[in-house]
């Protein structure tokens, strides 16, 4: 994944770190193969999808879905999700104990009302009590670096990110990820950079900025700009996964696009080989957007169930587009190490 040879970028705790973009943890984006192409794209650790600890706890098998990864992929971060400080804690060790990540994340972050109504995810900022408790439990549950990813508050009243971080860094973080927005401008308005230049002189821990990153000159200023440690991007990977190869989606010819959303299906379809085909629609849709597909060709594309069915109607768009069979991988997306 990287030249080891190099100084690290930065240190989580003691877990070196190559690089300054990372793939955004993202409920239903970030699964085991979208993280791994965005790995060998060049982003510097994963994050899983949140794991509901609530869930967890009660043993649901598609919470271990989430936990999956490949060797090569560390550093690989398990994200948790929760209201509940015990929970959390008890839930973290037998996730280390079972699955070896390499870190924690505790999700403040999640706007979701179904997540934030129940004070999970950014239900969390509202309650530094249940902050402190959560840091300094699951950091001694476990003996991996805990790190944080949080929002800029609950609303415009409560912008209390900077007590937050200190509050969760004095219990056992070794990291923060700021998304500069509020739990209610969710997305109708910019994400504010300036606070996560603020949080990143007031820490000694490294900071990572996330918000309205959409093309690689956002990813530069951003780190310009705020000083932060690295980037997180969500939203606009799913269409331009070549973001973290610092290069942008008109940068890319319909031959590397091909190739890449032709290894995406067949890696879910080997993943989940029961349900593979509907997740990876979303994605499919994105690469094609900028190719004016006919909207009834498109319709057939993003309803088709049957896998063989899908890769067959691929092959065919993609060879109207100018996509030629047979040409050599343009980046090599497999690993001996499944």
């Amino acid at each position: 994944m990287h030249q080891t040879t190099l100084a690290p970028t930065f240190l989580i705790g003691d877990i070196p770190i190559y690089g300054q973009l990372i793939l955004a943890p993202m409920d239903g984006l970030s699964d085991a193969t979208f993280r791994w192409i965005t790995r060998k794209l060049g982003s510097a650790y994963s994050v899983s999808e949140f794991v509901n600890t609530l869930d967890y706890a009660n043993q649901k098998s598609y919470e271990k879905k989430r936990l999956l990864f490949r060797e090569p992929e560390r550093p690989f971060s398990v994200q948790l999700l929760d209201n509940d400080a015990v929970r959390m804690a008890e839930c973290a060790a037998r996730i280390e104990a079972e699955f070896q990540p390499d870190m924690i994340d505790i999700n403040m972050g999640c706007s979701a009302k179904s997540v934030c109504g129940r004070g999970a995810g950014v239900g969390v900022m509202r309650n530094p009590t249940l902050v402190r408790d959560i840091f300094r439990l699951v950091s001694q549950a476990v003996s991996v670096p805990v790190t944080a990813k949080m929002r800029l508050g609950w609303d415009e009243t409560s912008h209390n990110y900077l007590e937050l971080s200190e509050l969760a860094v004095e219990n056992g973080a070794k990291l923060v990820a700021l998304h500069g927005r509020t739990q209610r401008n969710s997305f109708n308005k910019p994400a504010r950079w300036a606070q996560i230049g603020e949080l990143k002189r007031r820490l000694n821990v490294p900071v990572i900025g996330n918000g309205d990153v959409k093309n690689a000159a956002d990813a530069r200023r951003m780190l310009q700009e705020t000083g932060c440690d690295a980037v997180m991007i969500g939203r606009a990977a799913k269409a331009n996964p070549w973001i973290f190869s610092g290069r942008d989606r008109n940068e890319i010819s319909i031959q590397e696009v091909y190739q890449l959303a032709r290894f995406q299906l067949e890696d879910m379809l080997r993943l989940r080989p029961e349900d593979g085909v509907m997740p990876f629609r979303k994605f499919l849709k994105a690469y094609l957007d900028p190719y004016d597909i006919p909207r009834e060709q498109m319709k057939t594309l993003l309803t088709t169930n049957d896998p063989l069915s899908l890769i067959s109607l691929m092959d065919e768009t993609f060879f109207t587009l100018g996509v030629r069979a047979g040409e050599p991988q343009i980046i090599d997306y497999s690993t001996g190490n499944e």
